[in-house]
This record gives structure tokens, sequence and C-alpha cells, in this order.
């Protein structure tokens, strides 16, 4: 009875140390491919790594090609000044995700029409994509009523300068006609001068239902706006210019029963309006009194 009961015992014994060794073989074999699963994740990671479509072709770069490179939004900066900027940074060869694009981001910035720029990094293949937020031109200036715009202003009073011109029709732009001097340098336009001309123009609109065709500003101190149908004789852009642009709606249906040309509308004053007539100079009239 005893030897039975230690011959069950010893094979009991037996049969769990099998038992363990088994566990511990599977959980070496699972040790082990996990370590080969690791080596080989790691090993494709390097080959992926080091494939081409990581890689910025700096060849085709250089070319402006479109399958590295591609600009978005800019209406008003041309590509080739974008790209020069680019071109001036030394690309490392490394891989797109790994390219600090910040300095060509400062570069593009730069450039007058430029109000934003971000740069995206794509790959397989690798590419860049520059998306640009540009500056709204508001103005365009021109030192003759018929001559074409030689810059503009944008509404956040920025000067941009003639190489940029013509500026896209698709921008509500305003002509204003100036010489750049007598105290009224537009190149160093800010913001609050903007906004001040802006909101005059828009109002006379609002109030006339006509649109502002151009602002003479060459003398400051006496300016001249023309609606579609009708010249203004405005005077002094100040603080009362809003408040004398209102006279407008309740003098231009006057004008409508006028037979004789009309050759402006005088505002310069803010209580006195007038309609100033364009007379004829009369055939029988002596030359010296024509002259006068």
């Amino acid at each position: 009875m005893g030897q039975e009961y230690y011959r069950r015992r010893l094979k009991a014994n037996k049969m769990r140390r099998k038992i363990a060794s088994t566990k511990m073989s599977i959980r070496n074999f699972r040790r082990l491919l996990r370590l080969v699963l690791i080596v080989l994740i790691i090993l494709f990671g390097l080959k992926v790594l080091k494939l081409h479509g990581w890689y910025l072709d700096r060849t085709l770069l250089a070319s402006a090609d479109e399958r590295v490179i591609k600009i978005e939004g800019n209406a008003i900066t041309p590509k080739y000044k974008i790209v020069d900027l680019i071109r001036q940074v030394q690309v490392p060869n490394t891989q797109i995700f790994r390219l600090d694009t910040t300095e060509m981001e400062q570069n593009i910035t730069q450039l007058q029409p430029i109000k934003k720029v971000y740069i995206r990094r794509l790959w397989h293949p690798a590419r860049l994509n520059v998306l640009v937020e540009e500056r709204v031109p508001v103005f365009l200036i021109t030192p003759k009523i018929d001559a074409e715009p030689i810059s503009a202003i944008t509404t956040d009073g920025v000067f941009i300068d003639r190489e940029y011109m013509p500026i896209s029709p698709k921008f509500k732009t305003y002509k204003i006609i100036t010489y750049g001097v007598r105290g009224d340098d537009y190149e160093k336009w800010n913001k609050d001068r903007v906004d001040e001309i802006l909101r005059l123009t828009k109002s006379l609109e609002a109030y006339s239902g006509q649109k502002v065709e151009y602002l003479d500003l060459r003398n400051p101190s006496d300016v001249y706006i023309k609606l579609e149908k009708v010249l203004i004789r405005f005077g002094e852009i100040n603080d009362t210019a809003l408040v004398r642009a209102k006279w407008i709606a309740t003098i231009l249906p006057e004008t409508e029963n006028f037979k004789q040309k009309i050759k402006y509308i005088d505002l310069r004053w803010e209580d006195a309006h007038y309609i100033k007539l364009d007379e004829p100079v009369s055939q029988s009239a002596p030359k010296e009194e024509q002259e006068d």
C-alpha cells in the first residue's frame, strides 16, 4: 500500500516537472519570437527610411519641378519669386519629415504681398506644398487718370511696388491718382490712413448708389472724387469727411433737373454745398474774356 502511494506520487511529480518544462519551453520560444519580430521590424523600418521617396530631389527642387514643389494661394506674387527664396536655403540630405522649413517660411514672408505662409511636407514622393496667404490690395496708385497702376496699397497699409503689377481683377480695388508728394507719401501710409480713405469711399458709394471710379489725391488739401456720373470736389479728407459725404444723397437728385452739364459737386465745407456748372466758353466772346 505504501509503495503504491509513493509510485503514484513519483509519477505525479514527474508529470508536473514535464508540464513545467513544457511551459518554460513555450515561454522561451515566445521570447525568442518576440525578439525576432522586433529585429525584423527595426530592419524593415531602417529599410523604409532609406527609400528614395523620403528624400527631396534637390535637382528637381532647383528647377521648380511641380513633382517636388507646389505653390498655392499666390494671386499676386509670381511663383518664381517664391521659388528663388526657397533655393537660397541649403536643403540637407535628410528625410522629408526631418526637414526644417522655418527658414524658408521666414524668407517668403519678406515678400511685400505675403501675409502668412505654411509649408507642408509630403512623402512618397517627397515634396513641398507651399500655402501662402496674401494681403488684400485695396488701392491702386497711378500718377495719371489714364495711366496703368504703378503700385498698390493693401488693407493693412502695406505698400506693394511695381514689380507685382498688374493686380488680379478678382480684387475689388479703387484707383488713386497721386504723385506721393506734398506731405502725403503713399509709400508711408499706415492702416489708419488706409481705413480713413476706405471708409470715405464706401460711404460715398452707399449714399450715392454709384461706384467710385477714382480718387484724385494729387493735392491732399483739395481732393477730387469721381463717381460713375458726377465729379465731387471733396477738399481735405479729415474728421468731417464722413459728415460731408452724407450730403451727396441729398444733392444728387437735384442734379437730375439740370440741363446744363455739371462740372462738379462741391462738398469742401460741412455747412455749405454747391453744384458747379460747366459753363461753355461763348464763341462770340472776346479772346481776353475767354482767357479770364
